[in-house]
């Protein structure tokens, strides 16, 4: 290979986008500075058509883990519930650790930017018996120390 093909640099690109509905509640903590960090899956799946039966199903589900900050994460841990819908933009981070049995272990993550609800406060209501929706959908602010505030997280 050339010097010239080694010295190409590829454009880093590392955005997500996603739109699934929550398998579990959030959990919803506190950094050991007091930030808030709240964590939910969500599940999204493909629509198929069964080429025997011709009928449309769901494909087997894509769980994704979800890690939102500070005030977008105090709304999330407030209003999303299992079940339903959100629209998700972030970037992907791979999160490691040692479990207490001294293995090592790492799982890919989203930590959002944007968590956008897709349901209405009738819907919330419904499910959960909370209050009114009211500017969840703001951008939210990342700290520049993202990789400081990774080893604070709770959980």
């Amino acid at each position: 290979m050339s010097q010239q093909q080694n010295s190409f640099r590829l454009p880093e690109q590392n955005s997500v986008i996603i739109v699934g509905r929550l398998t579990r509640d959030p959990e919803l903590r506190r950094t050991g500075t007091g930030k808030a960090v709240c964590s939910f899956d969500i599940a999204i799946s493909k629509r198929i058509k069964d080429p025997v039966t011709g009928e449309w199903k769901d494909a087997d589900p894509t769980f994704v883990p979800i890690i939102v900050w500070e005030k977008q994460a105090e709304r999330c841990g407030e209003h999303l519930r299992k079940g339903l819908p959100v629209y998700v933009e972030g970037k992907l981070k791979t999160n490691k650790w040692e479990g207490n049995d001294g293995i090592k272990r790492s799982r890919l993550e989203v930590v959002a930017s944007r968590v956008q609800f897709l349901f209405t406060a009738k819907q919330e209501s419904s499910a959960i018996g909370a209050k009114p929706i009211d500017s969840m959908n703001e951008p939210q602010e990342q700290s520049d120390n993202v990789a400081d505030d990774y080893e604070n997280i709770p959980f």
